[in-house]
């Protein structure tokens, strides 16, 4: 047993960076029957030199037609591993149709009028797209799609194939974060004037630096994305917002901050050791426990873990003070949107700036209970925080109280039975296992857990919504973990305090 203690201390000391990074990246320009595009091509050939040189490993295609994407496409996700990080570009031609959307390959013939089946056989689905990569098991998923250009068949005489123009709204699969070059319904510009020397579309030359930047994590880097991308497509008296789907657990960031390096006495504490001590600072809730947190991670103070105890402390402090009469900063503008939705009755929960399952839910309330004209987009930008300020009272008179804790005894979905997993920790070490799940009563499970190792534990887990909580209990080592459970209940994707990146399906 001493050696599998030690074999899990080495497992903590390694970095989650050990793991893959590997990008899908695809511009159709060249397209047969249909316009052809001018910066498609340019554009993936540029986000795969970025990616490159950020530490991916690049599959990349230009030009493909359906079987040439196909290949691709499994050529990626074959090498794909529970624990990896999985990114996907497409660039070119996209259609939506009957609430689907799907990318174009470059043989697409031009249909006949109201041929909608023969252009879902000769497409790719991106739903289908999504849940192959989401069955790897990857660790974090992240989706960009830049195709939401002029429908290509718009002219097709008699009934339209598919809407006027861009993509509709998705579904984003749990552990995603998706992003499209515009909004459902709106037009992606390929270029701002046909005489411009720009060789890529407007919405990747504001995406390629944002890539690059130190420190920039992923949902700050949309944020400053859309505004950009906005700002340049009106200078054209043109509309064009990208849009976001956020399912992913914790932060990205493609190009992580610059840390120094640490002296030979001084280890820095991982980052999910940082967080997970947050969360007890939190759950204490006094000054006393916030300031030892701040001064035991004082090294660390540009981390944006560190600036959420800052900012905890600080209404614990002086918990009267007014809100600044101007926010600037996108994460500001988050956590005052939160605040705001949870003095309107809406239930945001904690002010955090991150737009979580949670939020999502309570902008949504919102919209709903006040019949606002303001769309899922919205969340987080200047003016929806105005129309939220400018409300009085209570709007979501049905919401639940901030501190009832949520629990799913009603709920249909379950944990009980048997489930098979995978996992890949540091080292780049693959461990497989099965667990069997019994109802304890309420929302807590408990099981039985034997792993490829050898190593057998006993696990409690508490299921909240589609939220896990869970602890494994080794002989001599304790593992606490998080996940979250897909929504029809037969897999669950989660990460824990050993650093190990875990899938799991329902088998029984």
């Amino acid at each position: 047993m001493k050696w599998l203690i030690s074999f899990w201390f080495i497992i903590w000391a390694v970095p989650l960076w050990a793991q893959g990074r590997l990008a899908l990246v695809i511009g159709n320009n060249q397209y047969e029957s249909v316009p052809v595009l001018q910066k498609a091509v340019a554009d993936a050939e540029a986000v795969s030199r970025q990616l490159r040189a950020l530490g991916f490993e690049t599959f990349e295609g230009l030009n493909l037609d359906r079987r040439g994407m196909n290949q691709r496409i499994s050529e990626f996700t074959a090498q794909l591993e529970a624990g990896d990080t999985a990114f996907v570009f497409f660039a070119g031609h996209g259609v939506e149709i009957d609430g689907e959307n799907y990318l174009l390959p470059t043989d697409i013939e031009t249909p006949f009028a109201g041929e909608t089946d023969f252009v879902k056989s000769e497409s790719i689905a991106l739903s289908n797209l999504l849940n192959r990569v989401r069955s790897t098991g990857a660790r974090t998923s992240i989706a960009i799609i830049d195709a939401c250009r002029d429908n290509p068949f718009d002219t097709t005489a008699g009934r339209s194939i598919g809407g006027t123009r861009g993509l509709g709204r998705i579904n984003a699969p749990q552990g995603m974060f998706v992003i499209f070059s515009a909004g459902a319904g709106q037009m992606a510009l390929d270029r701002l004037h046909d005489n411009e020397a720009e060789p890529n579309s407007v919405f990747t030359r504001a995406l390629l630096p944002r890539l690059a930047q130190p420190g920039l994590e992923l949902r700050s880097m949309v944020a400053d994305l859309r505004r950009e991308v906005r700002d340049l497509s009106r200078t054209v008296q043109h509309n064009q917002v990208p849009a976001y789907y956020d399912e992913l657990l914790g932060e990205f960031y493609f190009t992580p901050a610059a840390v120094a390096a640490p002296s030979v006495d001084t280890v820095t504490p991982p980052i999910e050791k940082m967080r997970a001590d947050l969360e007890l600072a939190r759950s204490v809730g006094t000054v006393s426990a916030l300031d030892t947190f701040l001064e035991t991670y004082a090294d660390r103070s540009t981390d944006y873990t560190y600036e959420i105890a800052l900012q905890l402390r600080a209404g614990l402090q002086n918990p009267e003070t007014p809100a600044p009469a101007v926010i600037q900063d996108s994460k500001q503008v988050m956590q005052a949107t939160q605040a705001a939705l949870n003095a309107l009755g809406c239930n945001a929960g904690g002010a955090d700036g991150v737009a979580g399952p949670r939020t999502k839910r309570a902008f949504a309330d919102y919209r709903r209970a006040s019949k606002s004209n303001l769309g899922a987009d919205d969340l987080g930008t200047r003016h929806a925080l105005d129309e939220l300020e400018g409300k009085s009272g209570t709007i979501c008179v049905a919401a639940p109280a901030p501190t009832a804790p949520r629990t799913t005894a009603s709920s249909a979905v379950s944990l009980s039975g048997s489930w098979s997993f995978k996992a890949t920790c540091a080292l780049v070490v693959k461990v497989t296992g099965s667990v069997r799940y019994t109802s304890a009563g309420s929302n807590k499970f408990t099981g039985s857990l034997t792993d490829s190792l050898g190593q057998k534990a006993n696990t409690v887990v508490y299921l909240n919504e589609q939220e896990l909580n869970g602890t494994d209990y080794f002989p001599g080592i304790t593992v606490t973990w998080r996940g979250r459970l897909s929504e029809d209940g037969n897999s669950f994707t989660g990460s824990g305090s050993t650093g190990c990146s875990v899938y799991a399906w329902r088998v029984g």
